[in-house]
């Protein structure tokens, strides 16, 4: 008993006084509760438009009864609403077509009683925000269901590659990151720190060979491991891409081989980032087992930025975001499978990856001249 409790203490003595194994097992907490407590607000800003966003609406034929109904609901509801005349009716729809306006409000009068027609957009939130408001106050003020004051004919002119688009777009960099990520720190850990819990890193540091190149030569070794699950799952994406279509009703993809071309260099590019940044763990840690454990934090803030894609205003047109490692590959895949690419984005993205992935290698290379490091002294 007594040689049992001498092993107890000294056990938890260890884990209580290293303080990377003490993070590693209290941060990944931590890191969940700001997951689950950014996820809420961010999944929700995709089905609710900002409160500081001025709705474009547009009037025809305005019926001032209704009209002020409308305006005194949106300002008691605490909506910016600037109202427009009609110019051109198709003018209008196309601008609510190309996400330019957000609302079309025309009256008219079908055998006496007053016809609403509400055109919106249901591929964008701000569109799809404002039209739900409108005919959730215009069906409110129907006393009687079976003697209506008007009729609603409503419609959406989303198209149908907005309408594929949409739903893949937020969802698919979210899971292409995780998957790109788990595939790597499911071979990392073993590459350098497999090597010190075996106890070959010394035979392998005292051969001729050079550490750099020896370091090089892992680096390489498991980025070529890791791309074949790299391709692995660009194929599995590109055959996931009809179920995904289907889920929003969408009959069809809209994709062409260039798009497939800019998504798979994006995938390549962001996984030789991850194989450098698990890689530096790797070479960090003094065993397999405390390499997963720097894994777990590192996969966590990829989560917290895949879940960023859910945002529905990603910020497209900023060419700063495209050099912000991870994050950059999350708003280019966005682009491109919205059918929006930013092309000048997508290449500033696939080229800063590289760099980034070629500056690892170079730290990598330099730790492994360390004997502090590979030793662990």
């Amino acid at each position: 008993m007594k040689d049992i409790l001498i092993v107890i203490k000294k056990e938890l003595t260890r884990f209580f006084t290293d303080y990377r194994m003490l993070a590693a097992m209290i941060l990944p907490g931590i890191l969940i509760y700001v997951i689950y407590s950014l996820m809420g607000p961010i999944l929700s800003s995709n089905f609710t438009a900002s409160r500081d966003y001025n709705y474009q609406v547009y009037v025809l034929n305005e019926d001032e009864t209704y009209l002020n109904l409308l305006k005194t609901g949106y300002t008691e509801a605490g909506y910016q609403v600037t109202f427009l005349e009609v110019a051109d009716e198709e003018e209008v729809k196309n601008a609510i077509k190309d996400e330019s306006a957000d609302l079309l409000i025309a009256f008219s009068s079908i055998n006496d009683k007053l016809a609403i027609d509400l055109a919106y957009n249901s591929a964008k939130v701000e569109s799809q925000t404002i039209y739900t408001i409108t005919n959730t106050m215009l069906t409110s003020v129907q006393v009687n269901p079976n003697d209506y004051l008007f009729t609603l004919a409503n419609q959406n002119l989303a198209t149908d590659e907005q309408t594929s688009s949409t739903f893949i777009s937020m969802m698919l960099p979210f899971l292409l990151l995780i998957f790109l990520c788990t595939g790597v720190m499911s071979v990392a850990p073993e590459s350098i720190a497999g090597e010190k819990d075996r106890g070959t890193i010394a035979t392998l540091l005292v051969t001729p060979l050079k550490r750099t190149n020896l370091a090089i030569g892992k680096i390489v070794s498991l980025a070529v491991i890791s791309l074949v699950g790299g391709i692995s799952s660009f194929i599995g994406t590109i055959l996931s891409l009809p179920n995904l279509a289907s889920a929003q009703g969408a009959i069809k993809l809209y994709y062409g081989p260039l798009d497939y071309i800019y998504l798979l260099l994006i995938i390549l590019s962001v996984l030789l980032l991850f194989v450098g940044i698990y890689s530096i763990a790797s070479a960090m840690a003094k065993s397999v087992k405390e390499a997963s454990a720097y894994s777990t934090p590192i996969m966590i803030i990829v989560l917290i930025v895949g879940i960023m894609s859910m945002v529905s205003s990603l910020p497209t047109a900023n060419l700063a975001v495209y050099f912000i490692p991870v994050y950059n590959s999350v708003v280019a895949m966005s682009t491109i499978l919205s059918l929006d690419i930013n092309i000048i984005g997508v290449v500033i993205a696939v080229v800063s990856n590289l760099v980034y992935a070629v500056i690892l290698a170079f730290i990598l290379g330099k730790m492994f001249n360390s004997e502090r490091i590979m030793f662990n002294k």
